[in-house]
């Protein structure tokens, strides 16, 4: 497997360029990704709130994060629906949709 770093680089050089990005999915087999994207929702501060379960940033550990590799490989994974919320804004008067998913698939955002 090639570093995270490096697989985020090249992955950022070619959108920005808009260029194809050529076999993605075998990517998400990479653990580092996974600690990577962990490493960034875990120091933010809403990452104790539980969204759609009860599941929290700091439940995660290996065990999942190679379970989840598992089931992607054998393309078993299956994500689960979001809560869709409106966040009001008072400075223009309007709501902004927001969904709230579960702490374990926001790796996959990020």
């Amino acid at each position: 497997m090639q570093v995270a770093a490096t697989v985020l680089g090249v992955l950022h050089d070619r959108g920005r360029k808009g260029l194809a990005c050529n076999e993605l999915y075998r990517q998400l087999w990479n653990k580092e990704l996974y600690l990577l994207a962990y490493g960034n929702i875990y120091a933010n501060q809403g990452a104790m709130t539980p969204g759609a379960s009860e599941e929290t940033a700091d439940g995660m550990s290996e065990e999942k994060i190679d379970a989840i590799i598992e089931a992607m490989r054998h393309e078993r994974y299956r994500f689960t629906p979001a809560r869709r919320v409106f966040i009001v804004r008072r400075v223009a008067l309007c709501c902004i949709p927001d969904s709230v998913g579960r702490n374990l698939e926001d790796c996959f955002w990020v």
